[in-house]
């Protein structure tokens, strides 16, 4: 067998057998709140993320300060659907405020709830930011 023969062969082996998750590029995505939603204290969130084995991890930013919130940890399902229950705000307090809700994949450094972020983290996939107002 040619040597070049041998290469295509063994190439077309590699991607036959390479890990479908190594292929496909994450996506995780935020289906509610929608843009602009008036939220309660502790609202859900809810989304998709198209690799289940994926890492989610939502990050919650009130817009009149600099941190951004790490919130609980996500549980996702085998279908890749997820939902977790936020902090937006203080109880009794941040009426009217705003605040930016995203969701994160697989980031690139291990989170933990509470953790405050001077920046929305880093990963293999960021959601849309969705923009709420705290009722």
């Amino acid at each position: 067998m040619s040597r070049q023969r041998s290469f295509w062969i063994l190439s077309l082996l590699v991607v036959a057998l390479w890990p479908e998750r190594a292929l496909a590029q994450l996506k995780v995505e935020i289906a509610a709140p929608t843009q602009g939603a008036v939220v309660v204290n502790r609202p859900f969130v809810e989304g998709t993320v198209s690799d289940h084995r994926a890492r989610v991890w939502v990050v919650v930013h009130p817009m009149a300060v600099s941190g951004y919130w790490v919130q609980p940890a996500v549980t996702v399902h085998a279908h890749g659907k997820w939902k977790v229950q936020v902090y937006v705000g203080e109880p009794g307090m941040n009426a009217g405020e705003k605040f930016e809700i995203r969701a994160v994949a697989d980031p690139a450094k291990p989170l933990r709830e509470g953790d405050v972020l001077a920046d929305w983290p880093k990963a293999r996939a960021i959601s849309q930011v969705i923009e709420v107002t705290r009722r």
